[in-house]
């Protein structure tokens, strides 16, 4: 269902204020071409106590970690592909006018993902969705490496590295909890915006049941949500895990 006529879509990147609410009142970021590679870390913690008098060593377990995220985005200036700036002059607004097409997106990336938010004294979280992979976090480490550059030396082309980590609201984990015991359906009417992953992380506390979800629904394309429908949420102790 993440594919259309056997293409994958492009990855969407919503940059969002509120940990509780994931991806609602945010701004979307759509690389100009998707990642060749996504690189994802998954790591244990676990507590070594060594015996006296004694080199064997016993690693207790301690707790999983949030996931990691690691990949590249490519971004073209040179016109050997169209320009993907659409409404992302408005992040920047003064500034733009004095940017070519690679600096804009470079900029508007790292002015969502790094800079601190005046009223919210922090930089905005992430939620990264491309084919059936979904992760929300915060950015950890963002490197560009520009390259050609044109008679005035504005970089033609750039490549941005960046690493981000899983973040999950703990509010929502609780409710996720609450939900488990629940054994009452919900539904939820769509808004402009809503994706069902979000929609699965906001409602259960985990966006990898998107694809029960769309099942029981009927949808055929779970991208393809509109403003005003009507879905069904069970609860989680229905067989929908």
């Amino acid at each position: 269902m993440a594919f259309a006529q056997g293409k994958l879509g492009k990855m969407t990147i919503i940059f969002y204020p509120f940990a509780q609410l994931p991806g609602v009142g945010g701004i979307p970021f759509y690389p100009m071409y998707n990642p060749s590679t996504l690189e994802v870390g998954h790591t244990v913690t676990h507590e070594c106590k060594p015996l006296p008098k004694l080199s064997d060593l016993s690693p207790k377990f301690v707790r999983t970690n949030p996931r990691s995220l690691t990949t590249e985005l490519f971004f073209d200036g040179t016109g050997a592909s169209p320009s993907n700036i659409s409404g992302l002059e408005s992040v920047l607004p003064g500034i733009s006018s004095g940017l070519n097409d690679v600096e804009l997106q470079v900029q508007t990336f790292l002015k969502l993902g790094y800079q601190i938010g005046g009223a919210l004294h922090r930089p905005s979280y992430m939620m990264v969705m491309w084919g059936t992979f979904f992760m929300t976090g915060v950015l950890t480490s963002a490197s560009v490496t520009y390259s050609m550059f044109d008679a005035a030396g504005k970089p033609l082309r750039a490549r941005l590295k960046v690493s981000i980590k899983e973040y999950v609201d703990i509010n929502l984990k609780l409710k996720e909890i609450k939900l488990q015991s629940s054994d009452v359906s919900k539904s939820i009417t769509v808004v402009a915006g809503d994706t069902l992953p979000q929609l699965c992380y906001k409602e259960y506390g985990d966006s990898t049941l998107y694809t029960k979800i769309a099942e029981v629904n009927n949808l055929d394309n779970y991208r393809n949500l509109t403003p005003g429908m009507q879905l069904l949420f069970p609860p989680l102790t229905s067989n929908i895990q």
